[in-house]
């Protein structure tokens, strides 16, 4: 009767065995691109990809002409500059000519503290911006010799 009960134990545990690995693996027909992990059938971009195969870079939206407002203290002006896609960082672009930004997300961007000169003069600038469709909102603070300025610009891609 012993070996009965470990025959069918064996048995048993044998098929769960086997029967558990016959489920099919969700990622086995996904490819993700640019470093991405597949987890259960849907891959896990690292910035500044994304889409279903890790194969969008995110910076592209940002990439264009853009006109809008700059509202610095209560002054509004109209303003255009353009952003190009940094070529030494992979999750950075570049705000006109000399403003370094770096992705959080596919939507979001900080720029850090840098120095740009302007006009021979050194200013430090940081601060973050964040897109909407074809709606850029930026806000950067600017000081120089112990003053500063906060801008807040509404561009709309051109």
């Amino acid at each position: 009767m012993r070996l009965h009960k470990l025959a069918h134990f064996l048995i048993t545990a044998f098929l769960l065995s086997f029967v558990g690995s016959c489920k099919k693996d969700p990622c086995k027909d996904v490819k993700c691109q640019n470093g991405g992990v597949c987890t259960d059938g849907q891959c896990s971009c690292k910035l500044p990809w994304e889409g279903n195969r890790c194969e969008v870079d995110a910076r592209d939206k940002f990439v264009g002409s853009w006109r809008g407002t700059e509202n610095c203290g209560g002054s509004v002006e109209t303003r255009a500059f353009s952003i190009a896609k940094s070529v030494a960082n992979p999750i950075a672009i570049i705000i006109g000519d000399e403003i370094r930004a770096e992705l959080k997300s596919s939507t979001t961007f900080d720029v850090p503290s840098q120095q740009i000169i302007r006009q021979g003069v050194a200013i430090t600038v940081s601060g973050n911006g964040s897109l909407n469709a074809n709606a850029l909102v930026l806000n950067l603070s600017f000081s120089s010799g112990g003053e500063g300025i906060t801008c807040v610009y509404n561009m709309t891609r051109q």
